[in-house]
């Protein structure tokens, strides 16, 4: 499979994955707030994600460059879908702040590893328009998905919005098994 042909899935994961955060990302605060049980709480949730997701990246960055990217790509597709289903089942802070660590883990892993494997699959002279329009088109992904929340939920319901954004997720993961890593 070529480099284009890695992109492409790698492309069109990231969109799915960017539309369902979408779905969910409005909704993601609303239900973190109720879980917590306050705004104060609500802030130590996030600052729990953004200090764990902090750490991870130095860490994601050394062992990708010695595992390579895909594995990592693929285990944060799947903890990912299995975190975002916690979510709707989960009933106490402390539960709330564990999985807040997790995805701060997942979260710096895939950011930084994606990062790196879109770098390795461009050239160094259309690096910046290919990342540019990759970055474009997960964006329009995302915002497809805000724009789309609102009447999910309202159809759906919150619990449900959740059960199919880990469905989609996971399923999406399955396509980075034919991406290419030299």
């Amino acid at each position: 499979m070529s480099k284009i042909n890695s992109l492409r899935i790698f492309v069109l994961v990231g969109s799915i994955w960017a539309l369902v955060m979408g779905f969910i990302g409005p909704f993601f605060i609303v239900h973190v707030e109720k879980i917590s049980g306050g705004m104060e709480k609500l802030g130590i949730a996030f600052s729990i994600m953004i200090l764990v997701q902090s750490t991870t990246t130095y860490f994601a960055g050394r062992f990708s460059d010695k595992l390579g990217r895909k594995p990592f790509m693929i285990l944060t597709g799947f903890v990912n879908s299995i975190v975002i289903f916690l979510y709707s089942v989960i009933k106490g802070t402390v539960q709330l702040y564990l999985l807040q660590a997790l995805l701060g883990i997942t979260n710096g892993i895939a950011s930084t590893v994606n990062s790196s494997f879109l770098g390795d699959l461009t050239v160094k002279e259309k690096r910046g328009r290919v990342i540019g329009s990759v970055n474009a088109i997960i964006g329009l992904a995302s915002a497809i998905g805000v724009t789309l929340s609102g009447f999910f939920v309202k159809y759906y319901g919150i619990k449900q919005l959740f059960y199919f954004a880990s469905l989609c997720v996971c399923l999406s993961t399955f396509l980075l098994f034919f991406v290419k890593e030299d």
